[in-house]
């Protein structure tokens, strides 16, 4: 039976995010197919991992992780681990490799970056060296939607791997579309965990639930001023976040957009009130939360990031026939408004957000209609179903047919990054010391005597710091 390693970067237990679900669902369905699957984290959490074998390593040490990949028959990852593992090992994988880029990482890192002040031109290029590093290392790609599929074939020719032995293959046999998914079991709600149960929530009081974290391609903003002019309307409604941050701030770090959201409800004193921060609900647990929701609402305003995200959070809502409010601009957007489970608003409209949010609070359908309407779909993005093509890849494992051609390129490409690294950290290392040299020439600036010399020294209209 072949071995499938598969290797997150994310948490593997009760708290997890977009990559970790995807890692461990795509394991647990795999495994439901007959094969042997081992799931590699530097976060092995699960104290029962049902079948799976979840194994923990660590970054520091190499050989924590080269054990698993020397056993494996196939190894998948996420693009830039990918590119990270060959850099770690500094040789390229030699075993049929699985690259999954379902999540276009690169618009959220630039984003990332921007906010927080510290983007330079050269994050593109270290981007761009990491892509082509695992666009070569793969032989199998699956990405999420179809506009996923032309963004990745245009970076695929520009890798030079579009080529007479590549295009001569069966598309899905390539480039396959896999995209996030739904369990196959419905969302079950033992006890209640919202109304009556959170301080400030009572048990008539309308949830409108967001369902996951504040990230940078986000709008919370639109969302607050939609909050003030809703709470004109009826005082009745509770907004709920599923979490503030990531979980983890050494996986992801604490986002600008969530900051200036929190200091608004602060200023606005809707904390405990009207809007609820939870912290991060346990993916075993989160369709309790889910069923005991009026609404759910996902707002995104970064029109290049919503073209080819995939919307795990989204994707909950429609587990649980949750009727939502979404920003246009991405596939599940379009995907639940086609079939009347979503509102969907243009981005950054408040008016728009508040209108929908009233208009669902007041004539939503009911739960068991929508759970009728929207049945068919759920059975098409069941997870047991949308691995197929992940499936019969293990069933006949292959190197493409320009592999070795392809991993010739990589030596170089893993020389250019580790000069891109030297250069960076000298960078690094001059913009620590102009902030150095900043700070003591504010510090100077701040003392009595210079002070005193630019008094004098103004009278001559000139400055002496």
């Amino acid at each position: 039976m072949r071995q499938l390693l598969i290797i997150t970067h994310e948490h593997i237990g009760q708290k997890m995010a977009g990559p970790g679900i995807r890692a461990w669902e795509i394991a647990r369905a795999v495994t439901g197919h007959g094969f042997n699957v081992t799931l590699a984290t530097p976060y092995p959490e699960l104290s029962d991992p049902e079948d799976i074998q979840v194994v923990g390593f660590s970054w520091d040490d190499p050989l924590s992780l080269e054990q698993w990949i020397k056993k494996a028959d196939v190894i998948m990852a996420i693009g830039p681990l990918l590119s990270r593992l060959v850099h770690w090992l500094g040789r390229p994988i030699e075993q049929p490799v699985i690259a999954d880029l379902y999540d276009i990482s690169q618009i959220e890192q630039i984003l990332i970056f921007t906010y927080a002040g510290s983007y330079s031109a050269m994050l593109v290029d270290i981007l761009i060296e990491e892509t082509l590093v695992y666009l070569n290392n793969g032989d199998f790609f699956v990405c999420a939607t179809e506009r996923q599929r032309d963004f990745w074939l245009g970076a695929l020719w520009m890798a030079s791997r579009l080529n007479a032995s590549t295009l001569s293959m069966d598309l899905e046999n390539w480039i396959a579309k896999v995209p996030m998914g739904i369990p196959d079991d419905p969302p079950k709600r033992d006890r209640p965990v919202l109304k009556g149960i959170v301080p400030g929530i009572g048990p008539q009081d309308k949830v409108v639930l967001w369902m996951g974290g504040l990230w940078e391609w986000t709008d919370p903003l639109t969302l607050a001023t939609a909050i003030e002019q809703v709470l004109t309307c009826r005082q009745d409604v509770r907004w709920v976040f599923g979490a503030l941050h990531h979980y983890d701030e050494r996986v992801v770090p604490k986002m600008s957009k969530a900051a200036r959201f929190l200091e608004k409800c602060q200023e606005a004193e809707w904390l405990g009130r009207y809007v609820f921060f939870l912290d991060w609900v346990p993916y075993t647990q989160r369709g309790a939360y889910l069923l005991e929701s009026d609404v759910g609402i996902g707002l995104y305003d970064q029109p290049f990031e919503s073209r080819y995200a995939i919307r795990a959070r989204t994707l909950d809502y429609l587990w649980a026939s949750l009727p939502c409010v979404l920003s246009a601009g991405d596939e599940m957007a379009d995907l639940l408004g086609a079939h009347d489970l979503a509102l969907i608003v243009p981005p950054g409209d408040p008016h728009a957000v508040a209108d929908a949010l009233l208009r669902s609070l007041d004539s939503a359908p009911c739960r068991s209609e929508l759970d009728r309407r929207v049945s068919s779909l759920r059975d098409t993005l069941r997870w047991s179903r949308l691995v197929e093509p992940i499936v019969q890849f293990l069933k006949e494992p292959r190197l493409a047919p320009d592999a070795q051609r392809a991993r010739k390129r990589i030596p170089s490409l893993v020389k250019l990054r580790r000069e891109n690294d030297d250069l960076r950290r000298e960078n690094d290392e001059l913009r620590r010391e102009n902030d150095q040299l900043r700070q003591h020439l504010e510090a100077l600036r701040e003392g009595r005597v210079v002070r005193l010399l630019n008094q004098v020294y103004r009278i001559f209209g000139k400055t002496f710091l």
